[in-house]
């Protein structure tokens, strides 16, 4: 056998096999267009570090012979599996579909292959996870969702980067120059402002729904902080009322909320997710509170279902597939070797106002 830079072949040990009869190898393709086997790679991976007419000439004599790269050998070869390991908290939360969706839309465009991992927002269990896929050889963890304020794992990603490329989503961990450690998300603190000082100002008072031990949702209580401060509105401690990420916790604590005394109406419910606000609205609903004139609702993401359901749910928009689509881009060029100073990218946001405000 003999390694061919795409593929392994078996050949005459006589050597006096006709060209003909052959396997066809990157080499003779590239003997064939008068380019470089490193034109041919850049051509495979879709690179645009080459011509059109030299592309189009590579492509053409790969379909004339029927060449087909053997991307498993190519793998081998270059120390690659081309998989990347996904890791997301909540298979049941529609935003991490969302995230998903637009991660695939991208990435597999460069035939990288997608292996989802779930960690049921568990330390423990995301670490194990990790483990495992480096046994596989992954080329490289893309990880979705607020990290904890208690992040136990962070001296382990950190040394996991130097290694191989992480790209959160949603999360930071701050790196030094060694760790390959990359962050796309929406800055939540400055989009949960906006959105309050644009609603705030039509309610007596504000009500935060969520669960403190999320990163994510302490920038949205900071952001309460400061905005209610700035308006002159009362807002503490038994302003909050916490609740998981889900629509049964949401509805469990609007019942919760409904039941508790000096709610000074007309009231904003701000939910650090659309789960709890779908939750929230639900309950709020049954019990024939007027919607959005004693109470508003925000809510944060925009998933489908706050234009699906009745009332309509006000929601920061974070383009969930989109920002899917910039995690894939951005780990693309760092597994391309495309030097990126930067670490640290904030993606856009909007407003989408709804019923419920």
């Amino acid at each position: 056998p003999t390694t061919c830079g795409q593929a392994c072949h078996f050949q005459s040990l006589s050597g006096t096999e006709p060209k003909e009869n052959m396997t066809y190898t990157i080499y003779n393709l590239a003997e064939d267009c008068g380019v470089s086997v490193a034109t041919i790679s850049r051509v495979i991976n879709g690179s645009d570090k080459v011509s059109e007419k030299t592309k189009q000439k590579v492509l053409s004599t790969m379909k004339a012979h029927d060449y087909t790269p053997n991307f498993f050998a190519r793998g081998m070869n270059k120390m690659s599996t081309g998989i990347v390991a996904v890791f997301i908290s909540d298979i049941s939360n529609p935003f991490f579909a969302g995230i998903v969706k637009g991660l695939e839309s991208a990435i597999q465009k460069r035939d990288i292959r997608i292996i989802l991992c779930t960690t049921n927002n568990d330390m423990k269990q995301e670490r194990r996870e990790m483990e495992l896929m480096l046994q596989k050889k992954v080329d490289g963890f893309i990880i979705a969702g607020s990290r904890p304020v208690k992040d136990t794992n962070t001296d382990f990603i950190r040394r996991t980067s130097k290694g191989c490329p992480v790209v959160l989503i949603n999360g930071f961990i701050p790196s030094s120059s060694d760790e390959k450690i990359y962050s796309i998300r929406v800055d939540e603190k400055a989009a949960s402002e906006q959105a309050l000082e644009k609603i705030l100002p039509r309610y007596k008072s504000l009500y935060l729904f969520g669960d403190e031990s999320w990163k994510t949702t302490i920038e949205k209580k900071e952001a309460a902080i400061s905005v209610t401060k700035k308006l002159g509105v009362r807002f503490d401690d038994s302003n909050i009322f916490r609740t998981k990420h889900d629509l049964s916790s949401g509805r469990n604590s609007a019942r919760n909320f409904l039941m508790s005394k000096n709610i000074s109406l007309p009231c904003l419910i701000f939910c650090v997710s659309d789960q709890i606000a779908i939750g929230v609205t639900k309950e709020l609903t049954e019990a024939k509170i007027k919607i959005p004139e004693e109470m508003g609702i925000l809510g944060f993401s925009d998933l489908d279902l706050c234009a699906l359901v009745t009332p309509t749910i006000s929601s920061v928009s974070q383009h969930i597939k989109k920002l899917g689509e910039q995690a894939a881009e951005l780990f693309i060029k760092v597994m391309d070797g495309i030097y990126i100073n930067e670490k640290n990218f904030f993606s856009e946001y909007t407003l989408v106002e709804r019923e419920t405000t």
